[in-house]
């Protein structure tokens, strides 16, 4: 995507950070992979210093890892903390869950229910980065209405370090249904705001399986 075509009230280092992010979480760029500031800067039509400013903001987060005298490469973490990423993640959101079964509007669990039928939708007939798109809505929506902002800012920080990792699984072949099931496990319990439930399937959703660590790390190189 063009920088261009993103909000235009952005600074150009803000612009770079997303452009660069959205290369990592896609696998565009890989774990390992050099992050030369001058190739950059001629790649996006930028200046050093706004790439340079972009790739600090991305190693605040975790995205980006900067060495002295070395430079910036994509961050290449062990599976170990992948994995521990993930169950971080899936307490997390399971929190979330359970916060939105007990404190969420009536208006609120419907959107999230309706959004699930939008994942079951892109499932059936979309392409995978439309349905990843709607099963990230479906998640964004839930850590929104958990009500809770200090729990939905840490989800959204650890979320950013953890999508490269997500998007891959997600496209694992046959895990669109899985997860359209699984969605729907949690959906119907937060519609009938069952928060035992809803913890449960939220959690065992997010928690990533052994074989995937293993297909994960092979193809990502970590």
């Amino acid at each position: 995507m063009a920088l261009s075509t993103i909000k235009s009230d952005l600074s150009l280092s803000q612009l770079l950070c997303i452009q660069i992010e959205r290369e990592i979480v896609e696998g565009k760029l890989l774990p390992g992979d050099k992050l030369d500031e001058e190739v950059l800067a001629a790649r996006l039509k930028a200046s050093r210093t706004p790439v340079r400013e972009a790739l600090r903001a991305l190693a605040s987060v975790g995205l980006v890892h900067i060495q002295p005298r070395i430079g910036a490469t994509v961050n290449k973490p062990t599976v170990s903390e992948v994995i521990e990423l993930f169950e971080v993640v899936a307490e997390m959101e399971a929190a979330a869950a359970r916060l939105v079964c007990v404190r969420a509007s009536d208006p609120e669990i419907a959107k999230i229910v309706a959004q699930h039928k939008s994942c079951e939708d892109q499932a059936r007939s979309g392409t995978a980065d439309s349905y990843f798109d709607a099963n990230t809505q479906f998640h964004n929506m839930i850590w929104s209405a958990a009500g809770n902002h200090v729990l939905e800012d840490q989800i959204v920080l650890l979320n950013r370090r953890l999508s490269p990792y997500r998007r891959f699984v997600t496209f694992k072949p046959g895990r669109q249904e899985e997860a359209v099931a699984e969605h729907a496990q949690i959906a119907d319990a937060i519609q009938n705001r069952n928060s035992v439930v809803a913890v449960v399937a939220m959690r065992e959703h997010v928690t990533i399986l052994g074989s995937d660590v293993i297909q994960l790390a092979r193809n990502l190189r970590l």
